[in-house]
């Protein structure tokens, strides 16, 4: 009974290690660099679009990361300020908003 087990255990520890070598997409996880503007600042909206509220005015040196909302050509973002995620931690958010796509660095989203 034991030899039939083992082949078993080997195929399945063959199928959740290439499931975690195979590329992902930008998801969730995804750190992005922001472009630079002509005003100088990328605005953090409370909401997917232009007419809600300002919440924050980031700079291209900020980071952002990608939430799960995204509606139409506006992403959901967690941001924060220069390195500040790296050097005083995650939990140093800056906010939380909307921010268009089209001025999320391409090689992010």
């Amino acid at each position: 009974m034991v030899r039939h087990r083992i082949p078993m255990i080997t195929a399945a520890l063959f199928l959740i290690g290439a499931s975690l070598s195979s590329p992902q997409p930008a998801s969730a996880t995804a750190f992005c660099q922001l472009k630079a503007t002509k005003d100088g600042f990328v605005a953090l909206r409370s909401g997917p679009g232009a007419s809600n509220k300002l919440v924050g005015r980031m700079k291209a040196e900020d980071e952002v990361l990608l939430g799960e909302g995204r509606k139409g050509d506006w992403q959901q973002v967690t941001w924060w300020r220069g390195d500040d995620r790296l050097v005083k931690g995650q939990d140093k958010v800056a906010g939380r908003g909307w921010v268009h796509s089209k001025l999320i660095a391409e090689e992010c989203g």
